[in-house]
Formats: structure tokens, C-alpha cells, sequence
């Protein structure tokens, strides 16, 4: 699952990367940060205790049935009518790395949640770095080929807004670092 999430965040980063003008001038102590904060109020009109689902009904209008994790606490407090305020956060940044500085990996997870007794609230951010290289570049067609940490291999065409994209060599590194963050609160109604 994790190597899953991993080599899917390359692909998407990289992507990002590869479509963002401008990214490929960049050096190591220059990035380019792009994220959004979005926040989303749902009320609560289900409930299966036994199951631990919860149906949310959002702004609008529109139903979706979650699961309850068991490492949530103080799910019973959990009512029909209560609101659900949802914080999400996502954050890319990307660079270019030093000529022939290996691809890697790193990841870390921060998780927190509501003392016992209390409505339900928690929250979870997760980063992931990653690097690439260069491994061919394709000037004609505007297509790169990066090889990721595991030694997947992607295959990218580059947007033509990239103005940087005639400076890239074979070689280079390519960073991104991907961070998602939520929040969960219950509030009474």
C-alpha cells in the first residue's frame, strides 16, 4: 500500500512539475509552492454504531456513508444533527536538485486525536519527498523520461508554458515534496 501511495505520488508531483511554467529554472534554494486549503461543514442524519458508518449530508446536498476507524475515540458521542467541519490541505513544492544527486524517498506522519470523552475531532498530515532523474529527453516531441527512486520509470510530456525546458539535461534532479493535511471536528448542533 505504501509503495502503492509512493509511486503514485511520484507520478502525480512529477506531472505537476513537468505542466508548471517556469519549474525547470528553478535551483535548489528556489521552489515553487503551490497549495489550497479547503474546508467543508457536513451534517450528520446516520448513524450505524454496530458498523461504525456515519452519513454525512454535504453543503450540497449530496449524501456519503464513511467509516469509522476504531482508532477514532468517542464515536458514541457522535449524534444525528451534529455538524462535521473538515479541513483539508495540500501542498506541492518543487525544485530542481543538484546534477546526479540520487532519487529518494522520504515520508513522515503526524496523527492526533481528541482526549476521551470529548465529540470526536482529529487530525493527520502526512509529507513525502521524492526525487527523479533525468534519465532522456525528447526536445522534439517535449517528452522526458525520469527514473524514480525504486527505478520505476516515467515517461512525461512537458507542457509547452515550461520556458526552462530547453536548459534540462540528462542527469538533473527533480524534487518534489507533497504534503496533505486534515482536520476532523464534531461540533453539537
Amino acid at each position: 500500500m505504501k509503495k502503492r501511495l509512493t509511486s503514485g505520488m511520484i507520478t502525480v508531483s512529477l506531472v505537476v512539475v513537468m505542466a508548471l511554467g517556469g519549474v525547470v529554472n528553478a535551483t535548489a534554494q528556489q521552489a515553487i509552492n503551490l497549495s489550497e486549503i479547503v474546508e467543508v461543514v457536513a451534517t450528520v442524519v446516520a448513524i450505524d454504531r454496530v458498523d461504525r458508518h456515519v452519513t454525512l449530508r454535504a453543503p450540497d446536498g449530496s449524501f456519503h456513508t464513511i467509516e469509522v476507524d476504531h482508532a477514532a475515540r468517542n464515536f458514541d458521542q457522535v449524534e444525528i444533527g451534529d455538524k462535521v467541519r473538515v479541513e483539508f490541505y495540500e501542498s506541492v513544492a518543487l525544485y530542481l536538485g543538484q546534477k546526479g544527486e540520487k532519487p529518494e524517498t522520504k515520508a513522515g506522519l503526524v496523527v492526533a486525536r481528541s482526549a476521551k470523552g470529548e465529540k470526536p475531532a482529529g487530525v493527520a498530515m502526512e509529507t513525502i519527498d521524492v526525487a527523479a532523474t533525468v534519465v532522456k529527453i525528447d526536445r522534439e516531441n517535449r517528452k522526458v523520461t525520469l527514473k524514480g527512486p525504486h527505478g520505476k520509470m516515467v515517461n512525461l510530456r512537458v507542457d509547452e508554458s515550461v520556458k526552462g525546458f530547453d536548459n534540462l539535461k540528462e542527469g538533473d534532479s527533480i524534487h518534489a515534496r507533497h504534503t496533505e493535511a486534515i482536520a476532523i471536528v464534531v461540533e453539537k448542533q
